[in-house]
């Protein structure tokens, strides 16, 4: 999501060491190309700017040259539309998922998740779409299993049910539906429950959601997280996360991510509280604070990367990106920040397995897409300082510009960001 913006402060807004698991082994070579979703839309409007409208430009798939070595390095290559307008392009797949699979990716608002092919990695093609879920709408987020399945959030229901439940899918990697689980739970008869976020973890059978409404108007969202087995889909637990009563750092449970042990997990909440779930291999799993930034000054913290010891966050209201060492997941300890200007609101980071380098992107007043190193040694993270358009202009490839696909111009909102695999 993003449904922080830098003029309003709309409420709302991954393999172990990407954000997401993944199926896929490491890359021998660092990846050539990065594929961006990105649409035509205002997002300063929230979900209103991503209504249907058929004068707004198609929203497309951009291919980014990011071969080091090459004389297109940073140039933005070529471009896929996919015949549908102002739907909101939004989250894709983390990490490109092995074996030639298509990979996912989200048009939130159009209630559309995209198969695609990048067999011919500078031609990429709509394979087909993953399939709608009767009773269920708006599709979120999705984690690639190791036999090339993919689990999905829908954040609500459409059969009347109190509070609008949404619930998690499981598809075949050719986007068929296999099973559905609900978010209901007779514990919070009419819970407002919102999956958003994901992450799964086969080695204890689990998976885990967030609760956020994508809408900013909806503030009554329910700040939970639910646990799940990953099997047969059953909701186990959900986890109330503890209030606070000096600041608002434990509304809106945002991104999850499980730590190596595949037993126990952290969690950001849009607000910048941070919680440690642990047991969850248990009848008694347990969720608890470690850290909360202060607040109001710390909003947006968005999607983080996990890799090994070091968490990432990009925090949207004070335009950086901050590493934690959290082997100790109980006492988070800031190592350092990457700052980026205030035309750059921090949102999005993914990985390149084949190497050093992670993608931010972000949808500020001046969106583009930029290139980081990343020392898993030290968690010094710094710029690419090479990955510019042109020579002494600004960091990254940006997406306000005039050679959109069909010739049209303008502000572009890119989000989800992968590499390739070659």
């Amino acid at each position: 999501m993003l449904l922080f913006t830098v003029c309003s402060v709309l409420l709302l807004a991954c393999d172990r060491s990407s954000g997401t698991s993944t199926a896929a082994a490491a890359p021998a070579a660092p990846a050539k190309y990065l594929y961006v979703f990105a649409g035509f839309g205002d997002h300063s409007h929230g979900l209103a700017g991503h209504a249907a409208d058929s004068t707004v430009p198609g929203d497309f798939l951009a291919v980014i040259d990011v071969d080091s070595s090459s004389p297109r390095y940073a140039q933005i290559v070529a471009h896929m539309t996919t015949g549908a307008s102002a739907g909101m392009p939004h989250h894709t797949e983390m990490i490109m998922p092995d074996g030639g699979y298509p990979f996912v990716a989200n048009a939130y608002m159009a209630n559309r998740s995209y198969l695609i092919d990048v067999s011919s990695p500078t031609a990429p093609t709509v394979a087909g779409r993953v399939d709608s879920v009767s009773g269920y709408e708006l599709a979120h987020s999705f984690a690639r299993l190791p036999n090339g399945d993919v689990i999905g959030t829908l954040q609500y229901s459409t059969t009347g049910e109190a509070g609008r439940p949404g619930a998690i899918a499981r598809f075949a990697r050719d986007g068929k539906l296999l099973k559905v689980g609900s978010a209901a739970d007779p514990a919070f008869p009419g819970g407002n429950m919102r999956t958003y976020s994901l992450d799964v973890s086969p080695v204890a059978d689990r998976v885990l959601t967030t609760s956020v409404a994508m809408d900013p108007a909806e503030t009554n969202s329910a700040d939970v997280i639910q646990l799940w087995r990953l099997s047969d889909l059953s909701l186990l637990r959900t986890l109330p996360l503890p209030p606070t009563t000096t600041d608002s750092t434990s509304r809106y449970p945002f991104e999850v991510r499980f730590l190596p042990d595949g037993r126990s997990a952290l969690l950001n909440t849009n607000y910048c509280g941070f919680y440690l779930a642990s047991g969850l291999d248990t009848d008694t799993p347990a969720l608890e604070s470690v850290l909360a930034l202060s607040h109001p000054r710390h909003v947006g913290c968005g999607v983080p990367l996990l890799i090994g010891r070091w968490w990432i966050m990009p925090i949207a209201s004070t335009f950086e990106f901050v590493v934690y060492d959290v082997s100790n997941p109980r006492t988070p300890r800031r190592v350092g920040a990457l700052h980026a200007d205030s035309s750059f609101v921090p949102h999005w980071i993914s990985r390149d397995p084949g190497s050093d380098r992670l993608v931010f992107t972000a949808e500020g007043p001046e969106p583009a897409v930029r290139l980081a190193r990343f020392d898993t040694t030290s968690g010094a993270l710094r710029w690419d300082e090479r990955f510019r358009e042109r020579a002494g202009g600004p960091l990254g490839v940006s997406f306000n510009r005039e050679d959109w696909p069909g010739g049209v111009q303008g502000r572009t909102a890119p989000h989800g960001a992968i590499f390739s695999r070659q």
